[in-house]
């Protein structure tokens, strides 16, 4: 509807790349944002690191990006096949390490908030809202081409861009 441009890959495979990977990031983050406060109960009176939960949260939606990312390559293998012009490059092989860079910095964005929720109860609110701004502040429907030339130093200072651009460009071979 919105005539977006995806610089030749399908539309499809297009959006489910950037949701699949933007879903990830905002479910570590908004699961961890709040973690301190709803489970006050347990940390106040056993002590373990405080760490285990919030990891715990992220393998969790782990399993969930990668049930995602199975659905994605089963798309992306019928697209590849029906005769779409796809290139794989050779950054694929990193494809772990960015994974883990994704959960890490949802982990850490989500224990910051959690921090500040400890205070300040209704930042739970304005975070979901933020994460949905943040997200169409991120390349995840339109390829990073469309910004304009003299805003993209600053819109490329977003760190979920290097990270959305380095998947499409792992699997599509444009980015």
């Amino acid at each position: 509807i919105a005539q977006i441009p995806t610089d030749g890959v399908p539309l499809f495979l297009f959006y489910l790349a950037g949701t699949t990977v933007w879903g990830f990031f905002s479910s570590c983050l908004t699961s961890t944002s709040n973690i301190f406060v709803g489970n006050a109960g347990i940390f106040g009176k056993v002590y373990f690191p405080r760490m285990t939960v919030p990891i715990s949260l992220v393998i969790s939606g782990l399993i969930r990006f990668l049930i995602q990312f199975c659905v994605f390559l089963i798309f992306y293998v019928i697209i590849l096949y029906s005769g779409a012009n796809l290139k794989i490059h050779s950054t694929i092989f990193y494809l772990p390490l960015l994974i883990v860079q994704i959960a890490a910095l949802g982990l850490a964005v989500g224990l910051i908030v959690s921090s500040l929720v400890t205070k300040y109860r209704d930042l739970t609110i304005l975070v979901s809202f933020a994460t949905q701004l943040w997200m169409y502040a991120s390349p995840v429907i339109y390829p990073v081409t469309q910004v304009p030339e003299k805003y993209r130093g600053l819109y490329m200072m977003n760190p979920v861009v290097s990270m959305l651009e380095w998947f499409k460009y792992s699997f599509f071979g444009v980015g």
